[in-house]
């Protein structure tokens, strides 16, 4: 046999294990879960640590509430839905978006309530792939910021344009939320709260614990392409928010070991908007409120107030 059969036969081997490992990548880190909802609220049931049965809770408090379940048709036609929770006459809304794989009363375990007896409407979203939403797999806040401005959009059209709506975003719904901060927003847009995004897709992968090297970076954003007709790479948090004009709030635990805590840091310093930040001692991914609720209010509640309340 030619020396160039053995030079292409060496070269197929690793080639099509860097082909097959990227596919099996995308699967564990872009599929979504909407399948598993229910099991993942048997498990919750099921699990007797005090932050987790807080998150029950708030799921059952959101079932007994009056509430419609709304729908929208993304720009890539997949079936999304939300549920609308008003709350009298008041003009204050939040909009809550959950991170991957989570769901709302998952991430807003606690805050939910707050927030409705704060006096806010409230859309609880459910991010595409996941929980209630259709969808296979999830795009790090690419199409889910395209995603949010539609369901702004459909706030605004369905319960009024005088809304005066805060954009509230955990880990991806938090990376989702500061991506639509560096787009034009309407007036009704008046405040963001980003809790524990990452400054980039691309830079959560590389310090994630996936053994990803930049050979396999570019092999999975391929992939993203196929998949969803869309790359990882513009989830970039880093420059929208040196764009934005929304006054936003940073908050992120020090002890978070999914996305690294010194990402709080770099977007607060890369922001151009008014902005205020708060390290939460203690807290781990997505737990800032369980971590200190009594902190989490005296804070957060103020600062949407600022920007939301009805007077202003």
């Amino acid at each position: 046999m030619k020396w160039y059969w053995y030079a292409l036969i060496g070269l197929t081997i690793p080639v099509s294990t860097l082909i097959s490992a990227s596919f099996c990548i995308y699967e564990k880190v872009f599929r979504g879960n909407s399948e598993l909802r229910e099991q993942i609220l048997e498990d919750a049931r099921d699990d007797t640590s005090l932050t987790v049965q807080m998150r029950v809770k708030t799921y059952d408090d959101m079932q007994a509430l009056p509430h419609e379940r709304l729908e929208m048709l993304s720009r890539d036609a997949i079936t999304l839905r939300a549920d609308w929770y008003p709350n009298g006459e008041s003009k204050k809304t939040a909009i809550l978006l959950h991170g991957w794989r989570s769901a709302p009363w998952w991430d807003y375990g606690g805050v939910f309530e707050d927030l409705y007896i704060a006096g806010y409407s409230i859309l609880a979203v459910s991010q595409r792939a996941l929980f209630e939403s259709d969808g296979r797999y999830v795009t790090y806040g690419v199409r889910e910021s395209e995603d949010l401005m539609d369901w702004i959009d459909l706030i605004c059209k369905r319960f009024g344009s005088d809304r005066r709506i805060a954009l509230m975003g955990v880990s991806m719904g938090a990376a989702t939320v500061l991506l639509t901060t560096g787009k034009p927003l309407p007036e009704t847009v008046k405040c963001a709260v980003s809790d524990c995004s990452y400054t980039k897709a691309s830079e959560l992968f590389k310090e994630g614990a996936h053994g990803w090297l930049p050979i396999s970076r570019l092999c999975v954003d391929l992939v993203s392409r196929m998949k969803t007709h869309s790359s990882y790479f513009p989830a970039n948090c880093l420059k929208a928010v040196a764009k934005s004009k929304t006054p936003t709030f940073f908050v992120h635990g020090d002890a978070d070991e999914v996305v690294p805590y010194r990402m709080l840091n770099e977007l607060y310093s890369a922001c151009s908007a008014p902005k205020e930040k708060w390290t939460v001692p203690g807290a781990k991914h997505g737990e800032a409120y369980a971590a200190d609720p009594e902190g989490y209010r005296m804070r957060i509640l103020p600062f949407l107030e600022c920007y939301c309340s009805d007077g202003k």
